[in-house]
């Protein structure tokens, strides 16, 4: 090869470069310019029409794949202003700096689809290993799980009666059930079922925390990692202004629904509990109406920010006085105290979804003979929380007495607001706190 000579370089495949007006699968140069097939007829036809094109936008529109068919007048500018011209096709063919240019932008184009496809297959190895890994994680913990139900089934055997080890002396009197009892009196724990389990051997400890507590961070919102990473804004007098001058249907309304957000993820939670999903839907129910809000009032302290007393609402923090037009001071007043009094003691996430876990398998309501399949997960809680959060729970009838200052004001507005209350409520809070007069009064304890 001589040294005047140089490898030429494959022709441009013009289709790798995408549409220059709107981004979709280009066809070739059309009217001087790489446009796809609908863009080129668009063009046509506006050439044919004249300038009768009007944007009622301000002329600000964008123009892509999705875009192109809203606004025909930005969009024949688009062309315009790229090149696109009836007389590029009176030029012939392209000058050597326009073919140079062209096939640089191929090459740009079919280096970034390669290097799209490598990104691709490094992703889908990357979610295989991480599927993999998975699998055998899952693996293991069945097994584990296996092995521990198949202790279980040989300890729960009849048998004969075993001496007590050399040293120790057997409980005389039920003295051995007071730590397990005060734990559950601390959390309004009163379901017979509990005290009548305590034969059986609890789940070990560490297992249940850690399914309890993935639980419980795979349902709270907003993460844990979201909360202690981010500042908050606050909202400003002219936003607290707006709100307090909302009619009151109109507030309760938009709390009512953050509420229901809330509840819709306490159920997930309950749904994940290890025995909840063994009970009859009936008794599923039960629970969840007794249990719900407390779990929601728990999980409120999450979101209050200690420095200010202001709690996180619809992405902003707001103070008591934010909610004015609700016209329940007292109420308001209530949780926010609650909820400064639990965020200052400090309960790590894992306490916090023990105690929710408790509050929602010890409703403490009247139900059918399947509620006996999960006692054994409330009396492992309830012993796993007397070591370890029972000293600094809240005094026992605080979150009940909350959840009642709460449904009086429910029944406050649907006097008030007879016409509107329906629409006013999601189906779930009206069925949980506002149910008719033919349900009875299920929803409250």
């Amino acid at each position: 090869m001589s040294p005047c000579q140089c490898p030429r370089v494959p022709p441009a495949h013009i289709e790798v470069i995408p549409c220059k007006i709107c981004g979709d699968k280009s066809s070739g140069v059309h009217y001087g310019v790489i446009t796809c097939e609908g863009c080129k007829g668009f063009f046509r036809r506006s050439e044919r029409r004249g300038p009768s094109l009007a944007c009622h936008r301000g002329q600000r529109c964008d123009i892509d794949r999705a875009t192109r068919t809203r606004c025909q007048h930005c969009r024949l500018q688009k062309c315009l202003r790229l090149g696109m011209s009836r007389d590029a096709v009176k030029f012939g063919r392209m000058s050597k700096k326009q073919r140079d240019r062209l096939q640089a932008e191929v090459l740009e184009q079919l280096e970034k689809r390669e290097k799209n496809r490598e990104q691709t297959r490094e992703n889908r190895e990357q979610t295989r290993e991480q599927t993999r890994e998975q699998t055998r994680e899952q693996l293991e913990n069945r097994e584990k799980r296996g092995k521990w139900e198949k202790r279980e089934q040989e300890r729960a055997a009849p048998g004969p009666p075993q001496p007590p080890p050399a040293g120790r002396c057997p409980p005389l009197s039920p003295a051995g059930l007071e730590c397990p009892l005060r734990a559950a009196d601390a959390v309004s724990c009163c379901h017979p079922c509990v005290l009548l389990s305590h034969r059986a051997t609890p789940v070990p400890s560490e297992l249940l925390t850690q399914s309890v507590l993935l639980s419980h961070r795979a349902t709270c919102h907003p993460r844990a990692e979201d909360l202690q990473g981010h500042r908050w804004a606050t909202f400003s007098p002219e936003e607290i202004c707006a709100y307090q001058s909302q009619p009151m249907a109109e507030m309760w309304q938009r709390c009512a629904r953050r509420v229901t957000e809330a509840i819709e993820r306490v159920v997930e939670f309950a749904k994940r509990l290890r025995g909840f999903l063994q009970l009859s839907q009936h008794d599923q129910i039960v629970l969840l109406k007794a249990g719900a809000m407390e779990v929601v009032l728990l999980r409120m302290c999450r979101a209050l920010d200690a420095a200010t007393g202001a709690v996180l609402f619809e992405g902003k923090l707001a103070g008591p006085e934010l909610f004015r037009s609700l016209g329940c001071p007292e109420l308001v007043a209530s949780v926010f105290d609650f909820a400064r009094g639990l965020s200052a003691l400090r309960c790590s996430e894992s306490e916090l979804a023990l105690l929710s876990a408790l509050l929602l398998l010890n409703a403490g309501q009247p139900l059918s003979p399947s509620v006996p399949k999960c006692p054994q997960v409330s009396l492992g809680l309830c012993s796993h929380l007397c070591h370890s959060v029972s000293p600094q729970l809240p005094a026992p009838g605080r979150l009940r007495a909350l959840c009642s200052q709460h449904l009086e004001q429910v029944q406050v507005f649907r006097r008030l607001h007879p016409a509107g209350f329906s629409a006013a409520f999601p189906p779930l809070y009206r069925e949980l706190f506002a149910p008719d007069a033919a349900d009875g009064s299920a929803g409250t304890r």
